[in-house]
């Protein structure tokens, strides 16, 4: 006979009742006692199998002077076994809402004070990072700033905002330093991300469906240790100060970056400072301002973002220095001290 398999294994046949089945499938119409002597198995071991395999409906016994045994049809026997377990694996996921339920509602007891788990190394940390969005429901919260743990990019939130689940993320500018990082986040707000950008942020986290959070205790490379916290009022202080946050935060506009070309000529300082465009665009916020070109547009949505000149300048294909003195004449004209501050200016007076 056959050696056992464990292809049944997982509608509850063992790898011994496998193989017995596998002897009546080959030869239909056999007795227990040719059943013996192929596989050596004692008579009442194999009769037992043979009533486990019936109780199944695998394999049925024909009446006669000697029994004899064959199995019906397989697809269908089978197939109703997996139907059997599907519905089982229903009535244990809605149990485990229900213990979930109850759970949170114990983890949420004043008295408790909730739950406090120290994560330590980077993979325990990411490790947690990466089972949190797997069981997020609804929404991930996240504050995006370097350093990273393993590594920036997140190979499970397209996946998960394709499946409904929200992100909201608020980024800093030194998160679009890294090479790639502007297409990334492009794509990601394509899929569904809401992001914005603050100057700093205090710390980096990730909350998910406002119950658990995960961090670094401290920002000093390497992040050596993490806390994990659930169901408690430190979770809803977090979710508190992410809304505060997001709400100063200016939104990421990557449909104005996106469109610079890659290889523009970089354009020379009379160009940038002193050209047609520059003189026919008062930025005051009067009617001509919303006549401003797609590369002026582009130029402020990356102001916005806070990129640092250099990763604008490679951005918008032109020269660090002709870069500077274009952004000198911005500032001016929207009456501010910084790069981020014109970008701000730019983004609520619907310049960009």
């Amino acid at each position: 006979m056959l050696e056992d398999s464990r292809a049944l294994e997982v509608v509850g046949i063992s790898a011994f009742d496998e193989r017995i089945y596998r002897g009546v499938l080959a030869c239909p119409g056999i007795t227990v006692q040719e059943l013996v002597m192929r596989s050596g198995e004692g008579a009442g071991r194999i009769q037992a199998s043979l009533s486990r395999l019936r109780a199944k409906g695998l394999v049925s016994r024909l009446w006669g002077r000697s029994p004899r045994w064959t199995v019906t049809n397989p697809g269908t026997a089978i197939r109703s076994l997996v139907r059997g377990l599907q519905s089982e694996l229903d009535q244990l996921t809605d149990t485990a809402d229900e213990l979930e339920a109850a759970f949170r509602t114990v983890g949420q007891d004043p008295e408790e004070g909730g739950q406090f788990e120290v994560l330590a190394g980077p993979e325990e940390q990411a490790r947690w990072y990466v089972r949190l969005q797997q069981e997020a429901k609804e929404e991930v919260l996240t504050f995006d700033c370097p350093p990273y743990v393993l590594d920036y990019h997140n190979p499970l939130q397209t996946d998960l905002l394709r499946s409904g689940v929200r992100y909201r993320t608020i980024y800093v500018p030194e998160a679009f330093d890294h090479a790639g990082a502007l297409d990334e986040v492009g794509s990601l707000i394509k899929a569904g991300e809401e992001a914005r950008v603050l100057p700093r942020l205090p710390f980096k986290m990730a909350i998910v469906d406002r119950w658990r959070a995960v961090m670094p205790m401290h920002m000093d490379p390497p992040l050596t240790r993490g806390v994990l916290i659930s169901g408690s009022t430190m979770v809803v202080a977090l979710v508190e100060l992410f809304e505060r946050l997001w709400r100063e935060a200016l939104p990421v506009r990557p449909e104005l970056w996106q469109d610079a070309p890659a290889t523009q000529k970089p354009a020379d300082a009379a160009d940038l400072a002193g050209g047609e465009r520059v003189e026919a665009e008062p930025l005051d916020g009067g009617p001509e301002a919303t006549e401003l070109g797609t590369e002026d547009r582009r130029l402020l949505a990356l102001l916005a973002a806070g990129l640092k000149d250099d990763a604008i300048a490679r951005q918008l294909g032109t020269s660090p220095r002709s870069l500077r003195r274009r952004l000198r004449h911005l500032l001016d004209q929207l009456n501010a001290e910084t790069r981020f501050q014109a970008g701000a200016q730019a983004s609520r007076r619907d310049l960009v």
